[in-house]
């Protein structure tokens, strides 16, 4: 928690990493300790996970699981997209937890009809994930239909992760369209331990050791500030407690905040 009290964060979300699969023993170690003040994202294999698993995470603060369609640039059908989505969801429902998608822009133009059929929250990772040198994120493929999917209501997306896309050449006008759209969807998150990312991995070997990226996270807090002041959308003080604590505490189904 050093880092959490650095920021001033007395509630948190843990985000299982990709690297881990299926394992989230480090999440649940992590919550045990927490003891009531954390949530978590787990990932499972929606096929072979028993039932007495799942509660048994949800007991513990679990209240979503991630699915990564980015990292490997999956390339599927509409009719395996679909099939993979409505496994994980109809896992989840019956616990009431959330599907958080990692997947490119363009990704999410092939699955955006799918998502409002699974009856399960949906949360898009990293605003999306706009591609860093296809031109202004506004105009590739799949913003449009993020942006109808966050009108929906049904459909969160994470303030996080902008250093994955630095050289966005819109990216100040991008993050203000998306607050002003669904001032009541959005969540900031730190993204923090900053993976090195696959690109990192020489030659692409999956089992490097590489280092952890370096970002200025009080910097990153500040230029969220500076985007909910300046979206115009309401009273810039109301959407920074939304952005930074109410979104979240409804998301992740805090019921004391």
């Amino acid at each position: 928690m050093r880092f959490e009290n650095g920021l001033g964060v007395s509630h948190v979300c843990l985000v299982a990493f990709s690297v881990y699969h299926n394992d989230n023993s480090s999440i649940v170690d992590a919550l045990t300790k927490l003891e009531g003040k954390g949530r978590a994202i787990v990932c499972i294999e929606p096929d072979t996970v028993s039932d007495g698993e799942l509660w048994k995470l949800h007991r513990l603060g679990a209240r979503g699981v991630r699915l990564n369609l980015k990292t490997s640039e999956q390339q599927l059908s509409e009719e395996e997209f679909r099939r993979v989505l409505h496994s994980y969801a109809d896992r989840i429902r019956p616990l009431g937890w959330a599907l958080q998608i990692f997947c490119a822009l363009e990704q999410l133009d092939q699955i955006a009809h799918i998502l409002p059929t699974l009856q399960v929250p949906i949360v898009i990772d990293h605003l999306g994930a706009p591609h860093n040198a296809r031109g202004p994120g506004r105009a590739q493929p799949g913003y449009a239909a993020f942006l109808k999917l966050l009108k929906t209501g049904n459909v969160w997306t994470k303030l996080s992760g902008t250093y994955r896309f630095p050289d966005l050449v819109d990216i100040d006008e991008y993050v203000l369209e998306i607050l002003r759209i669904a001032p009541n969807r959005v969540v900031w998150a730190s993204d923090w331990p900053h993976s090195g990312g696959v690109h990192a991995n020489p030659g692409g070997n999956r089992d490097a050791i590489q280092e952890y990226r370096k970002i200025d996270d009080d910097a990153w807090i500040e230029r969220c500030i500076d985007w909910c002041l300046a979206s115009g959308k309401e009273a810039g003080e109301d959407l920074i407690h939304k952005v930074f604590r109410d979104n979240a505490g409804v998301l992740w189904q805090y019921k004391e905040r």
